[in-house]
């Protein structure tokens, strides 16, 4: 279990420090444009595309965050009506199907991989793959951390604001 959690305080380093990095780069590279193209009327021809790659890296990065406090949607409302026995019944099934989709997703997600390699950005001509590596590497974490939740080694994450403010 300390072996676990040292994984985890990494992967929690790794996927922070890569979320900050993307975000700064959207941001950065969106703010500039905006100014070149208002002011200078000369737009960066590669913004537009920089700008939605990184922002699909961090929506696909991000999904393994909130995948881990288990804070996708879903129907719970439905869920936590049903009695003790049959809401872990629903439960555990649907985390399985959740797996069987996010199976499904990486490895179609690495058939685009493997498959865009040649084809490259219509802008910044770097290879799609690069772009579509983000799918799987998001899928694989979501998976990861899923069947985490399913085993019970990893106990969702929430915050409960209480009484008076406090945390």
């Amino acid at each position: 279990m300390e072996a676990l959690l040292k994984i985890r305080k990494a992967t929690d380093k790794v996927l922070n420090i890569a979320i900050v990095a993307l975000f700064l780069v959207m941001f950065g590279v969106t703010t500039v444009n905006v100014f070149m193209r208002f002011v200078l009327n000369s737009p960066l021809s590669f913004a537009v595309e920089l700008g939605r790659y990184t922002f699909a890296a961090i929506v696909y990065l991000g999904s393994i965050l909130v995948m881990r406090d288990d804070g996708h949607i879903g129907l719970e409302i439905i869920v936590d009506m049903l009695p003790g026995k049959l809401h872990k019944i629903v439960k555990a099934a649907t985390r399985v199907l959740v797996l069987v989709y996010l199976c499904v997703f990486c490895f179609e997600s690495g058939r685009m991989v493997m498959t865009n390699w040649a084809n490259r950005s219509s802008t910044m001509q770097i290879p799609m793959s690069v772009v579509y590596i983000f799918m799987v590497i998001g899928s694989l974490g979501m998976f990861i951390e899923e069947l985490l939740l399913l085993l019970g080694v990893n106990k969702p994450h929430t915050d409960v604001i209480e009484e008076g403010g406090g945390m």
